[in-house]
């Protein structure tokens, strides 16, 4: 009974790394497909992807879509990613960095789900910063108004406007 079991072990331990191999080339392949995808999404020739250049191919080039659509990711999606991916803020991703992350947080389910968390609360934050920036100038404008509603109030007699 040892012997089967030890059979079935080892046989299980080659499909195992029989199957990480194959994985590993159609990684390969799939990886230099998109290579070459990204080339062609490339308008202006830089060797760099903008965010526009990549929702322009997500919408217009039907082979990236769906090789994005393979990968779950969808449209919506691409803005994270790229955010999350363009790391110096310079407005571009080079090929390799587009496709070796994008292969990677693919690879990676549990870290993927992550990355994607920590984009969206990265967003969420930069927006909440914005509206908190906005609302302190609202704020401000109004106290001041206030204050010279008070003071005609007080020093001016009853002709108050507080338009």
């Amino acid at each position: 009974l040892t012997a089967i079991v030890d059979v079935a072990q080892n046989a299980r331990e080659a499909d195992v790394e029989r199957k990480l191999l194959e994985k590993k080339l159609e990684f390969e392949l799939a990886k230099e497909s998109l290579l070459e995808l990204c080339s062609d999404l490339d308008a202006d020739e830089s060797g760099t992807l903008t965010l526009d250049e990549l929702l322009e191919g997500y919408r217009h080039n039907e082979e990236f879509a769906a090789t994005m659509a393979t990968m779950d990711v969808e449209e919506s999606d691409m803005d994270v990613i790229f955010h999350l991916l363009d790391e110096d803020q310079s407005g571009t991703v080079s090929y390799n960095e587009f496709v070796e992350q994008l292969y990677k947080m693919k690879c990676q389910d549990t870290h993927t789900m992550l990355v994607f968390i920590k984009g969206y609360l990265n967003e969420v934050r930069m927006r909440m910063a914005d509206q908190l920036q906005v609302m302190q100038t609202d704020v401000r404008g109004d106290c001041k108004h206030l204050l010279r509603a008070l003071q005609r109030l007080t020093f001016g007699g009853d002709n108050c406007d507080f338009a």
